[in-house]
């Protein structure tokens, strides 16, 4: 027998082969049910992690399965893994983001990274962690974030995930030849892939944990309202995105998107097929660049609907309008409270909604953003367009909000302003699931946090933020989860950073996101004690140093905004 009919011999007997780097690192390779993938070694002063970047989940959704339900990925005979580049990003228009990588874009973008700590062994039953990147669910990739952090401080396999984007993931014709929701999808098949294959890198498919943030966070949101992923995981962590804030474009809006899509790519035709064939023929390139975002926002809106590229009711996966939370009490709620469910938010990620005003907006109502935002815009464009959204017009809800956020002097005013959607978009959304999780729920867990600790690493451009503006940004808590590169940071402002105070903040957090990912429960003794939320006391963790504890967290704008929700007519949307 020859060296070479041994190796492989040897290759079919045992599921895990070390190979000596070439004085780099060391290559470990892992047989799957999938197939093999290989491996690469790093080593830090916590420990050694493995890391497999770019394994596919799912068939390329390419050609004639662009627009289509995602399809399982069939066993493999090479082996899969790469060494020193990230895994590409699902088409988008590019968009750099201080601190994460800058990706390429290819259509064949379904793909997992697996980072495992330590040596790898089937024995040791490890509890994942399934990571979905945020972007509004038209930016970012898997490998933009680094999770080596959290593998080594919490023991846990972290598992990053791509999914289609915009047109790309969420295009609807309403037709069953175009649904929509391929995003969800993408998402669903990475779950069943890591449910198959995960214990051949020593994970326990029986504790799964999905956690995202802001888009990611609603999509874990959307995925424990799906009855048919019981099973695929047990716990989940929503950070700032939840369902209820969710409301669906309606067929106006995704209308809008199509005829400027069909416009620009000369796809329409007579028939859906005809339609579906012609888009499927395109270069990919040429649906990413059909629309860009002027086109089809109204500058005199502070706000813009972007159907056909979020979510939409396919009468499938998404069945009705889950932000109407008077249709909970289902099928849908009862696995929803069959999980453990986290979620939390930040004291001033309404900023969002500074970055997400469409051109011209704010020149257009005689505002100078710089110096502050008068009460008027809140009374006279968001309050009415967001109550003309959810219910229809309904001027003393409008009159309502506008008084509940009123304060004195120029400086705080303009930050009521951008209060409001901080609690429209996320906390009131938040607090709503995480009542419905807790209400007499004796079987699952259920934990609410709060920061409000700004990061100085934030992935947002601050040096565009007004200076009137506080409170913790959108996102300021991934650096504290991830390594982000801290290379758009002067020396300067670098010497001005307590780093000490910064890790130990972080190593509280992965502490609690892992405990919780192990156990359901975020204590342990590592971080200051995090009481359960329930909905009577409402207790949760104000992350910031140091961390401290609260209860009935923004009640009454809950009170205010729930009030609205419940008011709301699906009818409004046109639903399937």
């Amino acid at each position: 027998m020859t060296d070479l009919s041994l190796f492989i011999l040897l290759l079919a007997i045992f599921s895990v082969v070390t190979v000596q780097g070439s004085g780099i690192q060391n290559v470990v390779e892992v047989r799957t049910p999938s197939g093999w993938v290989r491996g690469y070694e790093e080593n830090y002063e916590e420990g050694q992690v493995y890391r497999f970047i770019k394994i596919p989940y799912a068939q390329p959704p390419v050609g004639k399965l662009r627009f289509q339900k995602t399809r399982p990925i069939e066993e493999w005979t090479d082996v899969k893994g790469i060494r020193d580049r990230n895994a590409p990003q699902c088409p988008q228009v590019d968009s750099p983001v201080p601190g994460l990588d800058t990706l390429e874009n290819d259509e064949d973008c379904l793909y997992l990274n697996v980072y495992v700590p330590g040596k790898i062994s089937k024995e040791k039953q490890l509890s994942v962690m399934v990571w979905i990147h945020g972007g509004g669910f038209v930016l970012g990739g898997a490998s933009q974030y680094k999770p080596q952090k959290i593998v080594l401080g919490g023991d846990v396999i972290v598992v990053t995930i791509n999914y289609r984007l915009g047109l790309f993931g969420f295009l609807t014709l309403h037709d069953p030849l175009v649904p929509g929701n391929y995003g969800l999808w993408d998402q669903i098949e990475a779950f069943r892939w890591i449910k198959k294959n995960i214990a051949a890198f020593g994970g326990n498919s029986k504790s799964v944990t999905i956690f995202g943030q802001s888009a990611g966070g609603m999509s874990v949101s959307l995925q424990t309202l799906i009855p048919s992923n019981e099973g695929l995981f047990q716990r989940a962590i929503s950070q700032s995105g939840a369902v209820p804030f969710y409301a669906i474009a309606g067929r106006k809006a995704e209308e809008q998107i199509n005829t400027i899509l069909l416009k620009n790519t000369n796809c329409k035709r007579e028939s859906i097929s005809e339609t579906l064939s012609c888009l499927q023929d395109l270069h990919a390139e040429n649906i990413t660049e059909a629309i860009t975002f002027t086109e089809f926002v109204n500058p005199d809106n502070i706000t813009a609907q972007i159907g056909s590229m979020t979510p939409t009711i396919d009468g499938t996966l998404i069945k009705t309008d889950l932000s109407y939370s008077k249709y909970w009490d289902s099928e849908v709620y009862r696995f929803f409270r069959s999980i453990d469910f986290m979620s939390g938010t930040l004291d001033g990620e309404g900023i969002m909604g500074f970055f997400n005003v469409p051109p011209g907006a704010f020149e257009k109502l005689n505002v100078n953003v710089a110096e502050g935002v008068p009460k008027s815009v809140l009374c006279e464009v968001i309050a009415p367009m967001y109550v003309e959204m959810r219910v229809g017009n309904i001027p003393s809800l409008t009159q309502e909000i506008c008084d509940y956020y009123t304060a004195e002097g120029v400086d705080e005013q303009s930050n009521k302003v951008f209060e409001f959607y901080t609690d429209s978009w996320f906390i009131v959304p938040s607090n709503i699931m995480l009542s419905m999780h807790a209400k007499k729920n004796e079987k699952t867990k259920t934990f609410q946090y709060f920061i409000t600790k700004t990061s100085p690493f934030s992935l947002l451009p601050t040096e565009l933020l007004p200076s009137w503006f506080k409170g913790a940004r959108h996102g300021d808590e991934l650096p504290l989860l991830f390594n982000v590169s801290r290379d758009h940071i002067s020396e300067e402002k670098l010497k001005t950073i307590d780093i000490a105070a910064f890790d130990k903040l972080s190593s509280e957090v992965i502490q609690y996101w892992t405990k919780f990912a192990k156990f359901g429960d975020p204590n342990s003794d590592g971080a200051p004690d995090w009481p359960p939320y329930d909905d009577i006391e409402e207790q949760y963790v104000i992350i910031d140093t140091p961390i401290t504890k609260g209860k009935h967290l923004k009640s009454g704008a809950t009170n205010l905004i729930n009030k609205i929700l419940q008011k709301g007519n699906p009818s409004m949307h046109d639903e399937l």
